[in-house]
């Protein structure tokens, strides 16, 4: 007992100076949400979303790469990523160093949708691999939200069959400023605010525990790519400093 309340005590400093530092750096250049880390286990594959840069101004161009992560053989995917038609614009989606090499139809845009179509030779791939890269122009201040929205991966079993162990896949949020003055409905958020509330609470702390009891690791708030006891840690020092 004495050992987790000085390791809990560590982790609270240290969280302490994370968030002074994240709020620091955010508010100068631009707010943002960060979201947990959708891990690959043995049971489990995601769709995930990452941009490079998470504060632009408006009138910036920016990527958001999407990436397919297959716990077993996929060799056929069909993604839809919405994103803020009203904010941003598509203007291009790069399959260069995609995973898929046989497209049903080129990636295209649907309203505020970008469809992601395709599939690989054989027996398909298994692991991360990036699945296409979507251009984006900023042009107006805010909070910029994109989300899988669908989701459909077929395993190269030979039968087409549909994986069903799909992770939830978080928000990713990119801030975006204008005339280098923030919207006023960009909020900061912490990395364990599970829910989104803009609080870390105890609802955040059992969310993180029923998927550590059920052995879904969705939550690694170091990013060491795991899921342990230096997250739950993480989790409750944020829950008293939040």
């Amino acid at each position: 007992m004495m050992f987790l309340r000085r390791l809990l005590h560590r982790f609270r400093k240290q969280a302490r100076v994370r968030t002074i530092r994240h709020t620091f750096s955010f508010a100068t250049l631009a707010a943002l949400s960060l979201v947990a880390t959708v891990l690959l286990t043995d049971t489990t594959s995601y769709i995930r979303l990452e941009a490079p840069e998470r504060s632009v101004a408006a009138g910036d161009s920016f990527s958001v790469y999407v990436y397919a992560g297959a716990h077993r053989s996929v060799n056929a995917v069909d993604i839809a990523v919405s994103f803020p038609s009203n904010q941003v614009e598509v203007t291009g989606i790069d399959t260069g160093e995609s995973v898929i090499s046989l497209w049903t139809q080129d990636p295209y845009v649907e309203g505020s949708q970008v469809i992601l179509r395709g599939g690989t030779f054989r027996k398909g791939f298994v692991g991360e691999h990036q699945v296409a890269r979507i251009n984006f122009k900023a042009n107006t201040g805010g909070r910029a939200e994109f989300s899988v929205s669908e989701t459909t991966l077929l395993a190269g079993d030979g039968n087409g069959s549909e994986v069903d162990e799909i992770a939830d896949t978080p928000i990713l949020v990119v801030g975006v400023s204008e005339d280098g003055i923030l919207s006023g409905d960009v909020a900061i958020s912490f990395i364990t605010d599970i829910d989104g509330d803009g609080n870390v609470s105890l609802a955040d702390v059992n969310e993180f525990m029923r998927a550590w009891r059920n052995r879904q690791w969705l939550y690694d708030f170091n990013q060491d790519r795991r899921m342990n006891f230096t997250d739950f840690a993480i989790i409750l020092a944020d829950s008293f400093f939040n």
